[in-house]
Formats: structure tokens, C-alpha cells, sequence
């Protein structure tokens, strides 16, 4: 498939071409301490789809009622009580 290589974890990987800001890409390239701007890409989408997927989590969470602190370490005064 023309355009169309494997990365080395075996996962299917298809070039884009994509118009982005070379600053902002370089920037997160260095942030990221990747080694090219198309790790640094791939490694921000990765992120931000796993953030995408715990916020669906919460949402479902949330929809259930949320989670009991049955110890209430989180309560607003818990941290007086321990200090």
C-alpha cells in the first residue's frame, strides 16, 4: 500500500500530511523529548485520546452516582484532622 509503512511495535501506521504550526510541533518535539514531529504527533494523539477515554470513564462514574469515600480522605476537613 503506497504510503503505508509498520512502525516497530507491529502497529499499522498511515502518513498524513497535515498543516500544523512548525513551532508549536517543534516545541512539543522538545517537550516530549522525541526523537522526530511525527513521534512527537503521535505521542500527543495517543495522550489526548487517553484522556478522552478517562473522562468518558468519570462521566460514567458520575451518571452511577460517583464513588463513596467510605474513609472520607477527601472531605474537606480531612487534612485538619490529620495535620
Amino acid at each position: 500500500m503506497k504510503g503505508a509503512f509498520r512502525a516497530r511495535s507491529g502497529r499499522g501506521l498511515t502518513k498524513k500530511s497535515l498543516v500544523v504550526d512548525e513551532r508549536a510541533v517543534r516545541a512539543l518535539r522538545r517537550a516530549l523529548n522525541a526523537a522526530t514531529d511525527s513521534e512527537a504527533v503521535r505521542i500527543a494523539v495517543r495522550d489526548r485520546l487517553g484522556l478522552e477515554e478517562a473522562e468518558a470513564a468519570f462521566d460514567r462514574i458520575r451518571a452511577r452516582g460517583g464513588i463513596d469515600d467510605i474513609f472520607r480522605r477527601s472531605a474537606p476537613n480531612a487534612r485538619k484532622r490529620a495535620g
